[in-house]
């Protein structure tokens, strides 16, 4: 008959796979340059994958106008990028920030032409 376990005691697979770590790193430790000396003389793009595959990507920004569904969601947004809590904006303001940021970009096509000019 089998003794209960303790909870409190690590697995086999866990102590093993503690133990197969330890010697991983340390072989890593004593040889691991040397390694990838190896494998850059051989294989250059594997060990270019490698390199790429360590080294985390840049996060890519996510555009706060993504999410827009409507003209007036953008007119939402515009008023939150300058401060202004989403809970007070109507969609009288949402529309009114719409029409503000046409006339905005309506000045820089002006100011583009003239420039042009």
């Amino acid at each position: 008959m089998r003794k209960p376990k303790k909870t409190d005691e690590p697995s086999v697979r866990d102590r093993l796979g503690t133990d197969f770590t330890k010697a991983i790193e340390a072989q890593w430790r004593q040889h691991g340059e040397a390694i990838l000396d190896a494998m850059r003389e051989k294989d250059p793009s594997k060990f270019a994958e490698l390199v790429a595959r360590l080294i985390p990507p840049e996060p890519v920004p996510v555009s706060p106008y993504a999410q827009t569904k409507s003209v007036r969601d953008v007119g939402r947004v515009l008023l939150q990028q300058v401060g202004m809590p989403e809970y007070k904006i109507s969609d009288d303001l949402a529309d009114q920030a719409v029409a503000a940021n046409q006339r905005f970009i309506d000045e820089l096509k002006l100011i583009m032409a003239q420039a042009e000019n």
